[in-house]
C-alpha cells in the first residue's frame, strides 16, 4: 500500500477510539479455542425483539412492585425506569428483563449499563431457580446514591457475586471491586455509576470458576465451592429494600425525577467457546507453507477506510494480504506434527524505507522481530528470515504483528516454517 497522509490530529482521534474500544472486547480465548456470539443473547436494542427478551414479574420483597410498563426499548437503549406507586406497601413501581435463552459455561458474556442515580440495586445478573434452589451470577448490583449514609464506597464499587443454593443452603461469596482501582489510563476510571456507561461483564469458565470484567479489564476472579449444574438465564432489573447492605431505601420523591429514575442498557453482547479450525498449510516433507490470507483473526487500531482499506484490520486479498498498518496482526491456528527447531521466512514486499518490521509471536510470546528491507515493491515478493523459534507438537496460535513504526508496513504473500536438523 503506498504511503500514509493522515493528517496528525486525525492520527490522535483514531488513538482515542482504540483505547475506547478496547474497553468492550471479550477475553482471550484459550489456545485452540476461539468466541463465537450468541445471537440469542446478544442485542443492540434498536428495536424490543420478542423473540429473545420478556418480562417475568414476580415481586421482591416490600416495596417493591414490577410492572411491565416500567420498562422497554427507546432510542437505541433498554431502559428500567422505577416510579412512585399509590399502594401503601408496594409503592416502588419497577421492571424487570429476562432473556428467553439460556447458557452455561464456558461462556462470556458483557452488556454496557449507566444506572439510575436513585438508592437502589441497578443489576444485570444470571440466574435459574428460586431462593431455596438457584444457580445465580450477580455481575453486579451496582447503586450510586446509598440513602443509609453507611456505603461511602457504593458510587464506585461493583458489587459481584455468586449463589449456589441447595435447600436453602447457600455456597456464595463475592467478587467485589471498586472502579477506582482501574488502570491509570482507563477513561472510566473513578467515574460514578450514573455518570457514564460502564461496561460490565462475567467470564463463566467452568463449573468452580467465574472472573468478572469491568471496562475491558479483569477484576475479581472467584471459585466455588459447589459445582455449578444449571443453564442459566441473563436478566436486567432495577430495585430496593430498607437494608443497609443494598444502601437504604430509596427516596420516593427520586421516583418522581426522569432524569435520574432510570437504568439505561446500551447492548449485550454474549458470546461461547468453539474449537477453532486450523489454518491451512502444505506439508512438504519437513516443512510447512501458511498461505497469508488463510488466517484465523485480524485486527489493529489504524483506521485505513479512509484510503479504501478494511478499516482496523488487514485485507485478505484472496492470494496474499494488503492494507497492513502499524500495529495490525494476523493470527493462524497450527497444528505442528514433529517438535523442533523451526526457521520461520517470510515471502514479504514494501516499498518502505525505513520503519517497516514483522514480530513472530507464538502463543502470546514474542519470539522474533526483524526489519523488513525496501524492495520497490508491494507485490514483488521475496524471501526475509525470520529467525528461528522452537515448536512442541500439537496446535499452537501464531501471531504475525506489522511491529515498525511506520504507518504503512508491508504486503505478505506466506510464512513458510522449516524443521532444521
Amino acid at each position: 500500500m503506498n504511503k500514509n497522509t493522515t493528517p496528525k490530529f486525525l492520527l490522535i482521534i483514531i488513538f482515542h477510539m482504540f483505547i475506547i474500544t478496547s474497553l468492550i472486547a471479550q477475553p482471550k480465548p484459550p489456545l485452540g479455542y476461539k468466541w463465537e456470539v450468541v445471537t440469542e443473547l446478544s442485542d443492540e436494542f434498536d428495536k424490543w425483539d420478542e423473540k429473545k427478551w420478556y418480562k417475568p414479574m414476580w415481586n421482591y420483597g416490600v416495596p417493591v412492585q414490577m410492572i411491565a410498563k416500567n420498562s422497554g426499548v427507546s432510542k437505541g437503549k433498554l431502559w428500567i425506569k422505577a416510579t412512585h406507586g399509590s399502594d401503601r406497601k408496594r409503592w416502588f413501581q419497577t421492571s424487570r428483563v429476562q432473556s428467553k435463552e439460556q447458557i452455561k459455561y464456558p461462556m462470556y458474556t458483557e452488556s454496557r449499563i449507566r444506572t439510575a442515580h436513585i438508592s437502589a440495586y441497578n443489576t444485570f445478573w444470571m440466574n435459574n431457580g428460586d431462593a431455596s434452589n438457584r444457580d445465580e451470577i450477580d455481575i453486579i448490583e451496582n447503586n450510586s446514591n446509598p440513602s443509609c449514609n453507611c456505603q461511602p464506597d457504593f458510587p464506585w464499587q461493583m458489587n459481584s457475586q455468586y449463589f449456589i443454593t441447595v435447600d436453602k443452603n447457600n455456597d456464595r461469596a463475592n467478587g467485589n471491586f471498586d472502579n477506582r482501582k482501574l488502570s491509570p489510563n482507563n477513561p472510566l476510571r473513578g467515574k460514578k455509576w450514573n455518570e457514564a456507561f460502564h461496561t460490565v461483564g462475567v467470564w463463566w469458565i467452568d463449573k468452580n470458576t467465574i472472573q468478572f470484567y469491568l471496562n475491558g479489564e479483569p477484576t475479581r476472579k472467584v471459585t466455588t465451592k459447589r459445582n455449578f449444574t444449571r443453564d442459566l438465564n441473563l436478566v436486567w432489573d432495577l430495585w430496593t429494600k430498607d437494608v443497609p447492605w443494598l444502601g437504604g431505601l430509596a427516596n420516593k420523591k427520586d421516583l418522581r425525577n426522569d432524569n435520574i429514575n432510570t437504568m439505561y442498557v446500551d447492548w449485550v453482547h454474549t458470546y461461547k467457546l468453539k474449537r477453532s479450525k486450523t489454518s491451512p498449510s502444505v506439508k512438504l516433507g519437513s516443512t510447512l507453507v501458511v498461505e497469508a490470507e488463510s488466517f484465523e483473526n485480524t485486527g489493529g487500531y489504524f483506521n485505513d477506510r479512509f484510503t479504501g482499506g478494511p478499516g482496523k484490520k488487514v485485507k485478505n486479498n484472496g492470494t496474499d494480504i494488503n492494507f497492513v498498518n502499524k500495529g495490525d496482526w494476523v493470527e493462524y491456528a497450527l497444528d505442528i506434527p514433529t517438535p523442533g527447531r523451526y526457521a520461520i521466512e517470510y515471502k514479504i514486499s514494501t516499498i518502505i524505507a525505513n520503519g517497516a518490521e514483522i514480530a513472530f509471536v507464538l502463543n502470546g510470546n514474542k519470539i522474533t522481530n526483524v526489519v523488513v528491507p525496501n524492495n520497490n515493491s508491494w507485490s514483488n515478493y521475496k524471501s526475509l528470515s525470520g529467525g528461528v523459534v522452537k515448536l512442541s507438537s500439537g496446535r499452537h496460535t501464531i501471531k504475525l504483528v506489522a511491529s515498525g513504526s511506520n504507518d504503512w508496513q508491508w504486503n505478505l504473500d506466506k510464512f513458510i516454517l522449516k524443521r532444521k536438523k
